[in-house]
């Protein structure tokens, strides 16, 4: 069994900013939410306490941040069905059942309020401008979208919907044997998004432990998105757990699911997150339903969208990097305010409180 899984739970989309948090925390027995500002040693005390667990044996999923590769959101160790979770902004979680089964860990009593008040100015200039910086990401990220809208309609005017039907439903007849006894669960994550320091992808990690996995080739608008939500409902009605892995450019497209009752997986292994067969994976091109005299991919118009497409994202990717160095910015004032101390004392207090649990139930 992986005892390890990476993925996320949000993105800066073009339809702005998206989060699953509410299915990282919905089977939670007990959640930490960690509140304080940029550089206060959140992510590293999610990481240092989730690497201490397996070491132990225990399992968990780290959960990456779309605005830093490095740094975590959260960790779910799913032994104790506990959660750890960053519940600043933009992501903000506050406690349901206070006490009962969340408990706020405040980095801020941790601080040097004095230092940080005396250099507000400062922190204020490079929050405000964070701010302003994400307009127009957004903005272009919301051109690129329409850009790509137009690409696939050029794709779509050769389509043959009969022939992916029928790849469709040859898939579900091969994959979604059988039927559960139970409700079918599904979960909604992201298996990887683009970041300030270039595109992540999870799909190895994610898909290490399945033996049937199915690999989607294709271009914009053939149909490779429709034909996963539509496995994964079949899968659902009859009674299979779903795993959702959303497109982090277009949220609403779906990249990937995993049925794990299944040893099942379905990805999409095309730009930018390439992804090619190997050892027992199967192929399915979707490319095989485009008239090809029809669509000319190597003459206009679609050669101009392309590239069209290329510089408005290569526009949100240089305003994101910006904006990476301007956090990495602030974060040096709330660094040089902290007492790592009373951080890493709280994190021993709770490493071992989750320690003690494991031996319980062991």
């Amino acid at each position: 069994m992986v005892k390890s899984r990476y993925y996320l739970a949000s993105a800066n989309t073009s339809a702005g900013f998206v989060n699953y948090f509410d299915y990282v925390l919905r089977d939670a027995q007990r959640v930490y939410i960690i509140k304080g500002g940029p550089g206060t040693g959140k992510s590293t005390f999610m990481r240092l306490i989730g690497e201490d667990l397996l070491k132990e044996g225990m399992s968990v999923d780290f959960v990456y941040c779309s605005a830093d590769k490095d740094s975590l959101d959260a960790i779910v160790v799913n032994d104790l069905n506990v959660v750890i979770v960053d519940g600043t902004a933009p992501h903000v979680i506050d406690p349901k059942y206070p006490g009962a089964v969340e408990r706020l860990l405040d980095f801020g009593e941790y601080w040097d309020i004095d230092y940080l008040r005396s250099r507000k100015e400062i922190i204020k200039f490079y929050i405000d401008e964070i701010e302003n910086q994400y307009k127009s990401f957004f903005k272009h990220m919301k051109n690129a979208k329409g850009i790509h809208d137009k690409w696939e309609k050029e794709y779509l005017k050769g389509m043959d919907f009969k022939k992916a039907d029928e790849i469709t439903e040859k898939l579900i007849n091969e994959v979604v044997r059988g039927r559960t006894h139970k409700k079918s669960k599904e979960w909604h994550r992201f298996a990887g998004a683009m970041t300030p320091q270039g595109q992540v992808c999870f799909y190895e990690n994610l898909t290490q432990d399945i033996k049937n996995r199915y690999i989607v080739k294709g271009r914009p608008g053939t149909g490779k998105s429709t034909m996963t939500k539509k496995i994964a409902q079949a899968a659902l009605n009859s009674g299979y757990d779903v795993e959702f892995y959303h497109c982090a450019f277009d949220p609403s497209s779906i990249d990937m699911i995993v049925i794990r009752e299944l040893d099942f997986a379905l990805l999409d292994g095309t730009a930018p997150h390439v992804f090619d067969p190997h050892g027992n994976d199967k192929l399915v091109d979707m490319f095989e339903c485009i008239n090809t005299e029809i669509v000319h991919e190597d003459k206009e118009p679609i050669k101009a969208i392309e590239q069209e497409y290329a510089e408005e994202i290569g526009k949100a990717k240089k305003i994101y990097s910006n904006i990476k160095q301007l956090h990495d910015e602030l974060e040096k004032y709330y660094i040089n305010a902290m007492d790592f101390n009373n951080v890493n004392a709280l994190r021993i207090r709770i490493t071992k409180t989750l320690l003690e649990m494991y031996k319980v139930i062991k």
